[in-house]
């Protein structure tokens, strides 16, 4: 996806986590951008939006998103002639015609009569696609007016997997359900019955991503044998020893893969290089099995160190004490197919990525820069930002489950009556609240000094001067828009925590 592309989604993904208006100020912030930027942004999101600003503006409170709208939005699929693509979606579409037949070439009419654009575009589109190539280590090759892709069977595969739109789902079922994904209805079908007997044969059930992950490699391996044959791909044909002695480590994951791949040669009516056996045995391998868990001991020792390391690390950043029960077992079952991940550079792709980094930012940057202090001290590849997205989730997890209840005084005029009933209704309402006290104006300041631990306050009386804690005016009747904004004052508590 093009940068501003990105830009664009990352501001509809931060508005719909508010629950309220957000000035052009912090969203601006938050985006690491110029107002100016957000201005634009937001302007041409309501412009391209059918039905309707999806973002509404109100003057001195700022910006709120149509939530109902953007989730009906995400659901509909929106059907595009070829003339309607965005300059990214035509070169990917290119790119992803390219790759799938590689090393052959393609006329280049061929490739962009249907987008009716002119040479000088075609040019700049080799240009941007020669260079997102780069990054897996491919070429793009222009030969008497062909192009064709160049480089690595493994590198080839992961730019597909990488550029398909469709494997961003997060649901399994839908990769043969859904129109807009481009992909053959048969051979989705084909590809969800293998993994579906895999799971029975191995008694487990592959969980997302990784069910996601084997879809798209038995789907890309499908593709390009039928479209190039992969007998006649050299890098394909050869096991090594070390290879061999790795297959027979798990003797049930070999069997697997090997029915596996022997299916895929019937469907296909074609034969397969003896080391697709093996890819397929590194993807299973490289996943986490649900009904499978693996206990302590059954961990190699750098599985510990590096599980113990996480947990230390993050604990000091996060400023908890996370203890090994909260955690270990579940962290030390992703980081160990997580490490086979690394060593057969095998990617997952986190199709929550963006959400996550918006929800847990803080988290995740935190963890970037242990998974950086991880890499170097035991010597492994890059850890990727897909990797370190669904590590963030663990510790997500921790600490919504560490948050400790908010200190809170309640404050009326008198301190009796109506606060009484203010606390029992905020005790019913809000368990996230510990109230500490129910006081009267007068005693504001000795409380304060009593309680230094207090986080907020709850008042019914607008008060005359700012506190150096948090602080929210309600009605003692407690109506539900006390209430909404009771909740976003918690949240706004525990995220600054």
């Amino acid at each position: 996806m093009a940068a501003k592309e990105n830009r664009e989604q990352n501001l509809l993904l931060l508005l719909s986590k508010q629950r309220d208006y957000i000035t052009s100020n912090e969203l601006a912030n938050y985006l690491g951008t110029s107002k100016k930027t957000v201005y634009r942004l937001i302007k041409k999101i309501n412009e391209n939006y059918p039905e309707g600003d999806l973002i509404s503006s109100e003057k001195g409170r700022g910006y709120k998103l149509d939530y109902e709208k953007y989730i009906q939005t995400n659901m509909t699929q929106i059907d595009h002639d070829s003339s309607s693509y965005s300059p990214s979606e035509r070169r990917n579409r290119i790119m992803e015609e390219l790759l799938l037949s590689s090393p052959k070439a393609k006329n280049v009419y061929d490739l962009f009569k249907d987008y009716y654009v002119g040479d000088s575009v075609i040019f700049n589109d080799e240009q941007l696609i020669a260079d997102q190539l780069k990054e897996y280590q491919l070429k793009l090759v222009r030969k008497n007016r062909t192009l064709a892709i160049r480089g690595d069977e493994g590198s080839i595969r992961q730019a597909i997997a990488d550029l398909i739109q469709a494997f961003n789902t997060v649901d399994i079922d839908e990769l043969a359900s859904v129109k807009e994904s481009r992909l053959n209805t048969y051979d989705a079908l084909f590809v969800l019955n293998q993994i579906k007997k895999m799971e029975k044969d191995l008694k487990i059930t592959l969980p997302y991503p990784y069910n996601i992950n084997i879809f798209s490699h038995l789907y890309i391996l499908i593709t390009r044998s039928r479209n190039v044959g992969l007998m006649n791909i050299t890098d394909q044909n050869t096991v090594t020893k070390e290879e061999k002695e790795q297959l027979l480590k798990d003797t049930a994951l070999y069997e697997v893969a090997s029915v596996t791949i022997t299916n895929v040669e019937q469907y296909l009516n074609e034969k397969l290089p003896k080391i697709e056996i093996f890819y397929l045995y590194q993807y299973l391998a490289s996943s986490r099995m649900q009904g499978s868990v693996d206990d302590a001991s059954k961990f190699s020792e750098q599985i510990i160190e590096i599980t113990h390391t996480y947990i230390e690390k993050m604990s000091k950043k996060l400023g908890i004490s996370i203890t090994d029960d909260l955690i270990f077992s579940d962290l030390a079952n992703h980081i160990k197919p997580m490490i086979n991940r690394l060593e057969h550079k095998i990617r997952i792709k986190n199709g929550l990525l963006d959400e996550i980094k918006v929800s847990y930012q803080e988290i995740f940057e935190k963890i970037n820069s242990v998974s950086k202090l991880v890499s170097e001290q035991y010597h492994l590849p890059f850890i990727n930002e897909d990797e370190n997205g669904f590590i963030t989730l663990y510790f997500a997890r921790v600490l919504e489950t560490y948050q400790l209840p908010i200190k809170t005084l309640i404050m009326c005029m008198t301190g009796v009556g109506t606060s009484e009933l203010l606390k029992a209704k905020i005790e019913k309402k809000f368990s996230e609240l510990d109230v500490i006290d129910v006081i009267s104006t007068k005693d504001l300041e000795r409380f304060l000094v009593d309680y230094p631990e207090t986080e907020l306050v709850l008042t019914t009386i607008k008060l005359k001067r700012t506190l150096p804690i948090k602080s929210l005016l309600v009605s003692a009747m407690l109506t539900s828009d006390d209430q909404r904004r009771i909740q976003s004052k918690i949240e706004e508590i525990n995220h600054e925590k």
